[in-house]
């Protein structure tokens, strides 16, 4: 019997509290619709028939380490979506995203971020993933979401 084959592999997850419901927040979980909201997000679509976030959808993001690809890998709306997303550090990344609404007439929006080392350079990228900075990361995300609703509201 073979031994299993594990790569260095690091699960986050978080819940956000958005003060809309799943109807208005799902379409924003999307690389066009997310420039929006997301000061500094930048996505290029490669391939999607609607120009919007839909299975199968393909985009790219830009960084200084180079280019990640993005892969719509589940679409459900309003209530879950799923993207794959190689990374130029050596990390391939699973993101799961479900929401739910709240009796208070929010979402509570769960995130799940599955990052796998495909290599030397991303086995260093895992190992050096603090939970503080993800932590942060989904914190900035939630601020974010919340003040482009409460502006639209306005």
């Amino acid at each position: 019997m073979r031994e299993p084959s594990l790569a260095p592999r690091v699960v986050r997850t978080f819940v956000q509290d958005i003060v809309a419901p799943p109807e208005a927040v799902f379409p924003l979980l999307c690389p066009e619709r997310e420039k929006e909201w997301l000061p500094g997000w930048d996505a290029r679509m490669i391939y999607s028939a609607s120009g919007v976030a839909e299975r199968g959808a393909v985009f790219e993001t830009a960084h200084a380490a180079g280019r990640t690809l993005w892969l719509v890998a589940e679409y459900d709306p309003p209530r879950r979506i799923a993207f794959a997303r190689w990374q130029p550090d050596g990390l391939l990344v699973h993101i799961e995203i479900v929401l739910a609404r709240k009796h208070t007439g929010g979402t509570a929006v769960g995130i799940c971020y599955t990052f796998t080392a495909v290599d030397a350079t991303g086995a260093g990228a895992v190992a050096a993933m603090g939970e503080d900075a993800w932590l942060e990361n989904m914190g900035v995300w939630q601020a974010r979401m919340n003040e482009w609703f409460a502006k639209v509201r306005a």
